[in-house]
Parts: structure tokens; C-alpha cells; sequence
């Protein structure tokens, strides 16, 4: 073996990661009780692969996080795959991790995150926990536990920010993610900082007992390399939840995707790839669940002529609501009247999204230019099924 690392889930000691020549190996403890993932069940044989496995390729660090881990570390250590899941392992999403955690880690408060928010304190922060962030994703964002004052307890959060090219990234995140909300859909808890420099969603892969419930997402799913989260449909995607839920919420998982595919076309995000669509289980995916809604945003406000991450009917657009009820009638399995009342559901949800913003701006008028324009984009969603515009575009 040129490196290896060994790997652990909630049990101990899953197996051995190794790079051996120009191919990556990974083995399984025989005494191993957890499957590292649905699409690498156990077996004596060895799992081989040109490039890193995708579960262990989920957690890569990417973009300013990579940046700044790589920045630290490039001059004491090898910083190639193997080396930054060294760096990260214990602090990663899902169960499988690549190390063991320390105790005591240090624990900031929510107020102080919510209350006393700037770029400059997100910067520190990222200074200070970027080692301590196993998490992928381009946009500026740390794993942090934050303990609550009043409670005592700590808990496990994700703080995103933004730089000058995604203005008010936060902001937008926050009532998209509400649409989603108010649309019915499980979402994790999520907070707004006072400022708007960061948004803040706590970990939903941890159980009461303090370990991990398996993830993965839809790279995983179809077995792609983090590079190719773009290249695939949403037709492949439905087809690896079909596959890898439960059987009894496999028709669950399925009208969930359709009514966050509506979602995502009527708060025009374009950047609903693989890597934004997931499974949850807690022993495999005799159990799986599809996980929570994240990472919503609208793009079309910061690239005009933006279009869906994914293919669908053969092609990227903006499609009509005729592909939409053709997908959810063949490929979710959904009736005329199911999926007519999601529509419904997620125009309504848009619009008190837009309600609750446009209260926000009321109080912060330094806000109104961006979420008009905001606004903007979200009618052009809704009018393109025929529904009437938000209440400001009325």
C-alpha cells in the first residue's frame, strides 16, 4: 500500500482506505458491523475504484474551505485526498468518519453567531474550525458546535456565508428555505443572522444518542465522483431513491422530489445537483429515508440566464408544466390530482415566502433593492405554470 487510513462508522472499525499504485482500495474489518454505504455492501472482497470511492469522496472539502485547509497544512503533510480525509476525518457528514473525535471541543454560542455576525468573525471562525469542517460545497461554509446558555447542551451546526460575487447569499437561503417550509417539506432548523452575513442550519444526521445516522447523497446513489454532480437527470436521481429507500416510503420519497423539483423552478434555482439530494438511514437502506430539503437558493438572481442543474425530459430548462406533470405521472408515480394539489401547495408557499420577506424589508429597508429583485425571479417562476405574481408584483 502507497497510504492507507482506516475508517470507522458508529460501531468502531469499518476497514482500511488504501491507495495502492493508481487505484484506490478499500477493505472491509472482518469483525465490521455497519456497511460504509448502500452501494458497498460487505463482503470479503476488496472494493476497488480508479478514483476515490464517492462516499468517501461526499466529504471532501471544497472551494474556500479547501482553500484554507490546504493554505494551513500543504507544507507538513501531503495534501491529496487520502491527506485531506486525515485532516477532516472525525468531523465529517453521516456516519462513516476517518479518525476518532477529541472531547471537549470547543463550543462557541448561537447569540454570538446570530447576534454579533460579520464577514470579518465568519473569517475567524474559518480559521480557527476549518480542520474541524469535513463538509463539501463551493460556498464559504464550517461545521461548528454551538452551545445554547440557557440549555447547556451543544449541538452541531453548519454557518454559511458570502463574498462580493454572491451578494446576500445568506438572505437568500433563508426565504427560499422558508418557501420550502411553508410548502410542508422537512427542512433542518435554520436561523438568519442579525447582519445577513451568515446563515446558520443545524446537523440533522446525529441522533439523540450522539451517533451518526448514514448519509449519502446523490452522487453516492449513482455511484458518480463529486466532479459529475451536473452530469445525470432527475430521472436517474428518482430512480436511486426508488432504489435505495425503504419500500414502504419509496412513494414518500418520490412525491417529496417531485414537490421540491416544482419548488426549485418556481425560486428558479439552478443549482439543484446530485450532491443537493440525499438519503438518511440508520442501519441501511432497509431503512433510508430521503433527507431533509437543503441548499436552496435562487440563482437566476446572480446569473441571469441560469438554468437546472439536472437534465429532465432529455434537456436543461425551464420547463413547462406539462414536463413537470409528465415526470411526476411517469418517472414519481403520481396522480393528476396529487400532483395538481402540489403545485398549489408550493405557489402558495412562494407567496408567503414573499410575504414574510417583504416584512423583513420593511424593517431593514437596506434590503428592498435586492428582494425586489429577488421577487422578480420568483414571478417569473409562478407565472410560468399561470399562477398570479407575489403580493408586490400584483
Amino acid at each position: 500500500m502507497d497510504r492507507h487510513i482506516k475508517i470507522y462508522t458508529n460501531t468502531g472499525k469499518a476497514g482500511i482506505l488504501a491507495k495502492e499504485g493508481d487505484k484506490y482500495v478499500f477493505t472491509y474489518d472482518p469483525e465490521a458491523t455497519l456497511p460504509v454505504s448502500v452501494t458497498m455492501p460487505q463482503r470479503l472482497e476488496s472494493w476497488l475504484s480508479k478514483e476515490l470511492h464517492p462516499i468517501f469522496q461526499m466529504n471532501l472539502p471544497e472551494g474556500t474551505l479547501k482553500e484554507t485547509i490546504m493554505e494551513r497544512f500543504a507544507k507538513v503533510r501531503k495534501m491529496d485526498e487520502l491527506g485531506l480525509l486525515e485532516l477532516v476525518g472525525p468531523y465529517v457528514i453521516g456516519r462513516v468518519k476517518y479518525g476518532l473525535p477529541h472531547h471537549n471541543e470547543e463550543a462557541i454560542t448561537l447569540s454570538s453567531i446570530l447576534q454579533q455576525d460579520t464577514h470579518a468573525l465568519f473569517e475567524k471562525l474559518m480559521d480557527r474550525f476549518a480542520i474541524r469542517s469535513g463538509i463539501s460545497g463551493v460556498q464559504p461554509k464550517i461545521l461548528l458546535q454551538i452551545k445554547d446558555k440557557n440549555t447547556l447542551t451543544t449541538e452541531e451546526y453548519i454557518v454559511k456565508s458570502w463574498g462580493e460575487e454572491y451578494p446576500e447569499l445568506a438572505f437568500n437561503e433563508f426565504f427560499c428555505m422558508e418557501a420550502v417550509r411553508f410548502a410542508g417539506l422537512c427542512v433542518p432548523d435554520y436561523k438568519l443572522s442579525e447582519n445577513r452575513s451568515m446563515f446558520v442550519m443545524k446537523r440533522f444526521d446525529i441522533k439523540k444518542d450522539g451517533s451518526y445516522l448514514g448519509f449519502e447523497d446523490g452522487c453516492v446513489l449513482l455511484g458518480k465522483g463529486t466532479g459529475d454532480k451536473y452530469y445525470s437527470s432527475y430521472e436517474d436521481l428518482a430512480k436511486a431513491l426508488r432504489a435505495n429507500t425503504a419500500p414502504q416510503k419509496r412513494l414518500e420519497s418520490l412525491k417529496i422530489l417531485f414537490k421540491a423539483l416544482v419548488l426549485n423552478h418556481f425560486l428558479r434555482n439552478g443549482d439543484a445537483h446530485l450532491k443537493n439530494f440525499a438519503i438518511l438511514y440508520d442501519e441501511d437502506y432497509t431503512d433510508a429515508v430521503m433527507a431533509p430539503i437543503y441548499d436552496v437558493v435562487c440563482t437566476t438572481v446572480y446569473i441571469h440566464e441560469d438554468l437546472p442543474a439536472l437534465d429532465m425530459s432529455g434537456g436543461k430548462i425551464w420547463w413547462k408544466k406539462k414536463t413537470y406533470l409528465g415526470f411526476g405521472k411517469q418517472t414519481c408515480k403520481l396522480t393528476l390530482p396529487e400532483m395538481e394539489e402540489v403545485l398549489d401547495q408550493c405557489a402558495e408557499a412562494v407567496k408567503k415566502a414573499a410575504d414574510s420577506m417583504l416584512a423583513y424589508a420593511d424593517k431593514h429597508p437596506e434590503i428592498k433593492p435586492f428582494a425586489n429583485r429577488l421577487l422578480d425571479e420568483w414571478d417569473k417562476g409562478l407565472g410560468s405554470f399561470g399562477y398570479e405574481p407575489t403580493e408586490r408584483g400584483r
